[in-house]
């Protein structure tokens, strides 16, 4: 819409009012009809009364009804000057912010044919193995096995290790990744790559709540280069060959982030809406029932809901109560998370070091293979927009998705094991968001031109960014993976000399349980030698696998004489050993002090 326009539609309606006026307490009745008839005029042009209408012969009244259109007219003249600024600065404001006028459903197109072409890239390139170092997908693959086989749930194979319980939960993971794949490996048993294209159809339908969910923060093309940019980071770009349960977490919980966003925006607090609360409450459930860490999301609408209504709405409550039902059936008949419990450490000290660690972690985000200095500069700035952006939300709106970032980050923090960017990569979208949405405010106050320069240098900047970084990942040593000839060789000399009630100990030691059937444990990475042996010999440890590559304390603990390390297989990546513990070895490490 036009200035011109705009400030004649604001002069039509203050014309109307002043007519409205004159007919209910002017000299008459004409002069109304007069002004209702005046034409439109381009902003700033001088207006002429109306020849004076002939109400009595008194000379006096024709002469005091001019004057009285003379003070009307130059009140309609600063009215409507006021009215076209204000017009004009509405006009400017909306441009900047996002292209407005595009229609809602092209908008949407584009950024579907996006989302199209990196879910093409993604399958193409799946492989159809899987690196050992990522030992939680052997988890998910085996409760996917024991639901369509009918055993129990948490038979996983895997024994835990008393003094690392951070590292893996004792009985394996929520239910709702597996159900995804169940089908898969009823249909296909163990294909990999056919439970990656599932895994990867998850991300798909991210993406396209994606789309939704930056609304019009950001201008149409701006949403496709956005996509694009997320999907082809590093980080996502390797996520993509990985059986974890990353991206149906995005899925669920951006999609209740979505869904909860459409429901507030019209929402009576004294409505039930049973039907909106079932759906929200199922999308709670399973970002919860994916990752228990999910489970942020329910205390975040709580807190977005009373902040909105001052008290918590029927919705609500309708949505707490069926979220909870749905979770309290997951632990009683699936798994309860009592081993998560456990790995939570409150200490400011140490919430303080993963405060630090996090923070370094996430300009790893902006990796680019050649320039660190350039990576932390680029990181800073990008980080400062998010931050920036995220506060102006969270004064504003104070909507579900800033109180589910602030309780993630919480989580991460108290959180004993510091996982890294796979930590991070749930909300790493709400940071490209925010970090977006805020450039793009920033730079709408520039000329149209400008501020499509600069966006396209922004761009192009991190494009040149991600190809040094896919040039440093390609030049990284290869990970042991499943399929390789020596891991192939190890699974079958295992099966052939072991029995099946040994247990075995090896760091991915739920892959190894996977593809061996046998019960694995593994060392703790801070145990000392004798705290070592003493869960070697708490399990019945029989054998011990080592890679060079993984990191158990295995030389500290031959050098220690409390056991005895017999090889008996060797090859290129593996290595196997007979543990023994001699007699007086194990009195010894029971009696030494604590």
């Amino acid at each position: 819409m036009s200035p011109e326009v705009s400030s004649g539609m604001g002069r039509n309606q203050l014309l109307l009012s002043v007519a409205a006026t004159s007919a209910a307490h002017g000299p008459g009745k004409q002069v109304a009809n007069r002004f209702t008839r005046w034409p439109e005029s381009r902003p700033g042009a001088v207006y002429t009364s109306p020849p004076a209408v002939s109400i009595s012969d008194s000379q006096g009244v024709r002469q005091s009804e001019s004057d009285a259109h003379l003070r009307v007219a130059k009140r309609l003249d600063y009215f409507s000057a006021r009215a076209t600024q204000r017009d004009e600065r509405a006009i400017h404001i909306q441009l900047s912010q996002s292209d407005s006028h595009t229609p809602i459903l092209r908008r949407h197109i584009w950024g579907w044919i996006a989302v199209a072409v990196v879910m093409m890239a993604y399958v193409a390139t799946l492989t159809p193995g899987h690196p050992f170092a990522l030992d939680d997908f052997a988890a998910y693959v085996m409760h996917a096995e024991n639901l369509v086989d009918g055993h129990a749930y948490t038979d996983i194979r895997y024994v835990p290790n008393p003094d690392a319980l951070w590292m893996a939960p004792s009985h394996g993971y929520p239910p709702v990744y597996p159900l995804i794949l169940a089908p898969v490996y009823k249909l296909r048993g163990f294909d990999l790559r056919a439970m990656k294209m599932v895994t990867v159809l998850c991300f798909g339908v991210f993406l396209v709540s994606f789309v939704s969910f930056l609304g019009d923060e950001i201008p149409t093309w701006a949403v496709c280069a956005a996509i694009l940019l997320l999907s082809f980071n590093l980080v996502f770009w390797e996520q993509r060959d990985y059986l974890l349960s990353e991206f149906p977490y995005l899925m669920f919980s951006f999609c209740a982030l979505l869904v909860a966003q459409r429901i507030y925006e019209q929402l009576d607090p004294r409505s039930w809406r049973f039907g909106a609360a079932l759906l929200l409450s199922l999308l709670l459930y399973g970002a919860y029932g994916t990752r228990t860490i999910g489970i942020v999301l329910l205390p975040a609408l709580i807190l977005a809901d009373v902040c909105k209504f001052r008290r918590p709405s029927r919705f609500l409550i309708a949505v707490v109560v069926m979220t909870g039902s749905l979770i309290l059936s997951q632990n009683i008949i699936f798994i309860s998370p009592k081993s998560y419990m456990s790995a939570v450490h409150l200490s400011a000290t140490a919430t303080w070091q993963h405060a630090l660690f996090y923070g370094k972690t996430l300009s790893y985000v902006w990796r680019n293979g050649s320039s660190k200095p350039a990576q932390i500069v680029f990181a800073l700035l990008f980080t400062a927009l998010a931050a920036v952006g995220f506060l102006k939300n969270l004064w504003r709106r104070k909507s579900l998705a800033e109180f589910y970032l602030l309780g993630y980050l919480a989580v991460l923090l108290v959180w004993t094991a510091e996982i890294g960017l796979r930590g991070l990569l749930p909300v790493l979208p709400l940071y490209f968001a925010y970090g977006l949405a805020e450039f793009f405010n920033l730079t709408s106050r520039f000329a149209r031109y400008t501020r499509v320069a600069m966006a396209t240098a922004l761009f192009v900047f991190v494009a040149i960014t991600y190809l040094g970084a896919f040039r440093w990942s390609a030049a990284q040593e290869h990970l042991i993976d499943v399929r390789d000839p020596e891991a192939r060789e190890l699974f079958a000399y295992i099966a052939a000399n072991t029995q099946p009630a040994d247990v075995l100990i090896f760091p991915a030691s739920r892959t190894l349980a996977l593809f061996a059937n046998r019960n694995v444990g593994q060392l703790a990475p801070d145990d000392t030698s004798a705290q070592s042996a003493d869960f070697l010999a708490s399990v019945n440890a029989r054998w011990l696998v080592e890679n060079q590559a993984m990191s158990d304390p295995l030389q500290q603990l031959t050098g220690s004489h409390l056991v005895v390390l017999t090889p008996v297989f060797q090859n290129a990546a593996f290595q196997m050993f007979r543990i023994e513990i001699p007699p007086t070895a194990s009195q010894a490490g029971k009696a030494r002090p604590e």
